[in-house]
Order: structure tokens, then C-alpha cells, then sequence
């Protein structure tokens, strides 16, 4: 594909659209591949190296998004930490007045029923005291409270596991089961070798999913809820065998699916982001041993064409991921999460829209944005 190299235009294209939907990704979770694997088919590219050089853009992109990610905060990595309080700690409790001093009240005052509660501020020695602290920017200490950070020794694997961070738990999770549902997804999908409907039906399933997500994001935006690992569980199947079987459907689906489950905005899309990097390179991994295999095998000699559009997507992604874990930090929580609903809804209409036009094989008469152009040269 050597008009890469001498269209210019063309390629400043793709790296500004890579740009605009890693940013969109990052920030909002709104599916960098779903969205712009059939802008760029639309474009004139085949699907043999859009594929791959996603995945790698991908895979570049989420690593540098890691970074800033965790220097930010957004995820809070690793074990949580433990301290034991010293001194004092002034604790407000509720205490009812004595009857003398409300016998000095008049009957028909209003004073009267304020005073049945008062507020009071007692003295509680809390000394010795121990307890885990997860994310200390969200903890404020009392009026007079000390704080030690102690470490406790002769650990055993079971208590590290649970003294994981809610963060460190979500990703482990997400991409355990994320990659083995991919595999099995992919698996099945070639030995049955599904048919057109069974391909179209399972799109258009992915597509009402996300649509119905992003609507339940907006529904519950104001309900505080639990995070049940058995959840996270679920949803990381989920996901990994839809993005196994469709190749989509993955960011998306996690992220409103943590929404759902009580984790914050910004927790959740830099979750995913560790979690889909690690997908991405285990996929991309499996891509070229696949390549590198079946050319060996073939007594061909081994080519790396199929990621020609890698260097122009990357360029445009690894650009906007920092930005974006900027955008998750600085954001307000709630109209972070608004957006995310709003932007997960968008994305499940464009999906069922375009799989609607590429059944009725309208889509495939769109013609390519390399013939336009060229049309007017």
C-alpha cells in the first residue's frame, strides 16, 4: 500500500482521527476500535492491516495511558495500607439533655423539642487502634489524631490477595477472565465457523448492549452501590467473549458495567485501560506468531505490511493518551459519568446502525474516500 507514503494528506487523516478517538477512548470509554475500524474501511483501507495496527496503536497507547494514569492517581495500584492511631480523636455523638435543663424550658417552645438532642463533643481514646487505609487522598484525619503506618510481617498469600487494592483486584480480574473468554470466544469462532446471520445477530446483540449500558448509566447516575467481585467476575466474561467473538464491545461494556457496580468514573476508565492493554497485547502477540507461523510454514518470507498503518495510528494515539488521563483526573465525577452514558448510547445506536446498512448492503456502496479524492484530481 505505497499511497501511504505518497498521499500525504491521507495519513495526516488517520493520525488526526486516531487523535480524536483515543481521546474520545481514554476520556470517555467510547471505543477507539469500535468506532474507527469502519471510519477507516469507509476510507479505502483494508481490513487485513486495519485489524492489527489498531491493536498495536492499541497496545502503545494504553501503556503510555498506564503511565500517566497511575502517576495521576487515577488507580490506585498495589496493596492497601495499614496504620494504628495514636493519641486522641475528638468524636461528635449525639446525647440527650438532662431533665433539669429541660424542665427550664417552656412548654409551648419550640426550644423544647430542639432540645431533646443536642450535639456534644466527647473525647475517645483510640490508642492501639488499627485499620486499612486504601486511598489516603479521600481520608482526612480527626481534630488531634495521630496516624502510624505499620507493617506486618510473615504475610501470608491469602492475606496479600485480599489486602489488594479494589483497583489492583478489578484488573487482575478483568484481565484474567477478559483474555481466557477471548481465546474461547475466537476458538469457537473459528471451529464452527459461524455464518453471516449467526455474525450479524451476534453484532447487533453487542450493539443493544452497549446502547442499553450507557442508558442504565444515566438511569442510576445518582445511586450509590456495592462492588460485588462476583460482578466484576461477570462483566469481565462478558466482555471478553463478545471482543473474542465480534472484536468489540469491550471498553465500553466494562466500563459502564463498573459504573453499574459502584466504582467511581475515573477508577473505571483506568481499570479498563490496564486491563484492555493487556488484551490488546496478548492479541497482538497472537496476530504475528499467527503471521510468522503460517509464512514459515508456507515457505514464504516473513513481511510486516499488514501493520504499515501502525506508525500513523500510534503517532495520533500515544498524542492523546495522556491527555485523556488528564481529562479523567480533572473531570467532575458526575458529569464525567453522564458523559459516559451519553457517549456509550451514541456508540450502541452507530453500532446497530451500521450493521443495519452493511445487511442491507448499503454500506458496501459507500465509496471509499481514496476514490473521492481522487475523483477530484
Amino acid at each position: 500500500m505505497t499511497f501511504l507514503f505518497e498521499f500525504t494528506p491521507l495519513v495526516i487523516i488517520i493520525v488526526i482521527l486516531a487523535f480524536v478517538f483515543e481521546l474520545l477512548d481514554a476520556s470517555l470509554g467510547i471505543g477507539f476500535g469500535t468506532v474507527l475500524t469502519p471510519i477507516l474501511l469507509v476510507i479505502g483501507l483494508p481490513v487485513s492491516k486495519v485489524v492489527p495496527s489498531i491493536l498495536l496503536a492499541e497496545l502503545l497507547a494504553g501503556i503510555i495511558a498506564m503511565i500517566f494514569h497511575t502517576l495521576l492517581k487515577n488507580v490506585k495500584l498495589g496493596s492497601r495500607k495499614i496504620f494504628r492511631r495514636k493519641g486522641k480523636r475528638k468524636r461528635r455523638a449525639r446525647k440527650k439533655p438532662t431533665k433539669s435543663s429541660d424542665a427550664n424550658l417552656p412548654e409551648t417552645s419550640s426550644l423544647k423539642e430542639e432540645a431533646k438532642t443536642l450535639d456534644l463533643l466527647e473525647i475517645e481514646e483510640l490508642e492501639g487502634e488499627e485499620f486499612i487505609i486504601e486511598d489516603e487522598e479521600e481520608f482526612i484525619p480527626a481534630d488531634g489524631e495521630e496516624l502510624e503506618e505499620i507493617t506486618i510481617k510473615n504475610k501470608s498469600i491469602i492475606f496479600k490477595l485480599k489486602n489488594l487494592t479494589t483497583d489492583t483486584k478489578v484488573i487482575i480480574l478483568l484481565s484474567i477472565v477478559g483474555i481466557l473468554a477471548t481465546i474461547i470466544a475466537a476458538i469457537l469462532n473459528v471451529l464452527f465457523d459461524y455464518n453471516d446471520w449467526f455474525n450479524f445477530s451476534v453484532k447487533i446483540y453487542i450493539g443493544i448492549m452497549v446502547f442499553s449500558m450507557g442508558v442504565l448509566v444515566l438511569a442510576f447516575r445518582n445511586k450509590e452501590m456495592k462492588l460485588p467481585m462476583r460482578r466484576i467476575l461477570g462483566l469481565g466474561i462478558l466482555a471478553g467473549f463478545n471482543k473474542g467473538i465480534s472484536g468489540g464491545g469491550y471498553r465500553p461494556i466494562t466500563v459502564a458495567g463498573q459504573l453499574l457496580s459502584g466504582r467511581k468514573s475515573r477508577n473505571a476508565l483506568a481499570s479498563t485501560t490496564f486491563s484492555k492493554t493487556v488484551i490488546c497485547f496478548v492479541g497482538i502477540l497472537a496476530y504475528i506468531l499467527t503471521h510468522i507461523i503460517q509464512n514459515l510454514h508456507a515457505g514464504i518470507p516473513i513481511t510486516w505490511e499488514y501493520l504499515e498503518l501502525a506508525p500513523y495510528l500510534s503517532l495520533g494515539t500515544i498524542v492523546a493518551a495522556p491527555i485523556g488521563a488528564f481529562i479523567t483526573k480533572s473531570a467532575d465525577s458526575k458529569k464525567l459519568k453522564m458523559a459516559i452514558g451519553w457517549a456509550t448510547i451514541v456508540l450502541g445506536v452507530f453500532s446497530i446502525i451500521k450493521l443495519s446498512l452493511l445487511r442491507a448492503g448499503i454500506w458496501d456502496k459507500i465509496p471509499p474516500f481514496v476514490e473521492i479524492l481522487e475523483s477530484f484530481s
